[in-house]
């Protein structure tokens, strides 16, 4: 049974602006299976995690893939909220090993899983210091396992030594997604976050700009 939470991701998916950033985000990835895209952006708040959540739901309602969305902001996690899930696994359980196909959980949506995040990374600062080396692992194993992979990560700007640093591990995802909250996002920092992408080594598609109709102030 799907929850209210997944349902309004599904009626995301219906929405246009959200399919055409989607196709074109398939053409970039020259439509390879398994593919992976990073989403991330250069600060907090700009629309991330929604974005992520309606990318997944689009490509899993192509009905020829299987889509799993990948949470690896673990030091601010949202995107189980986005479909009523809970953080079900905490750092002990996935550095000894285990799977990722075990610890992911369905959305009530056909085709599309959730690897949520892990719990209370937050309040783990020791730890956590390292957790940036399991993104690839987790990547390729998604990759292995789904035929198309969305990641949700923390804002690149401020850096936080208990986040898991997207620019370290973007390098090995197919392409990067950079979203930015119009009229609220100085260029400068979204400069600066993409410049350190494509440092790293990263494939940056492109930005989406969201909240496109906001008034200038």
């Amino acid at each position: 049974m799907k929850s209210s939470l997944a349902k309004e991701m599904e009626l995301l998916a219906e929405i246009a602006e959200i399919k055409r950033i989607y196709s074109a985000i398939e053409t970039s990835l020259l439509k390879s299976t398994p593919g992976c895209l990073v989403v991330t952006s250069s600060v907090p708040g700009e629309g991330k995690t929604i974005m992520v959540g309606g990318l997944a739901a689009i490509a899993a309602r192509q009905g020829d893939k299987r889509v799993l969305a990948v949470d690896l902001n673990w030091y601010a996690p949202a995107l189980h909220t986005y479909f009523g899930l809970d953080l079900k696994f905490d750092v002990d359980t996935l550095m000894r090993g285990k799977s990722i196909v075990d610890l992911v959980q369905s959305t009530g949506l056909n085709n599309l899983d959730i690897l949520a995040a892990t719990q209370a990374t937050q309040n783990e600062p020791e730890s956590a210091g390292n957790l940036h080396v399991h993104g690839t692992e987790i990547m390729r194993q998604a990759c292995e396992a789904y035929d198309f992979v969305v990641v949700d990560t923390c804002a690149i700007f401020p850096t936080n030594r208990r986040m898991m640093d997207p620019v370290t591990f973007s390098k090995d995802a197919d392409g990067v997604a950079l979203v930015v909250s119009t009229n609220t996002t100085p260029r400068s920092q979204v400069r600066r976050a993409r410049i350190a992408l494509e440092t790293a080594g990263a494939n940056v598609l492109g930005v989406i700009v969201n909240q496109w109709k906001n008034p200038i102030v």
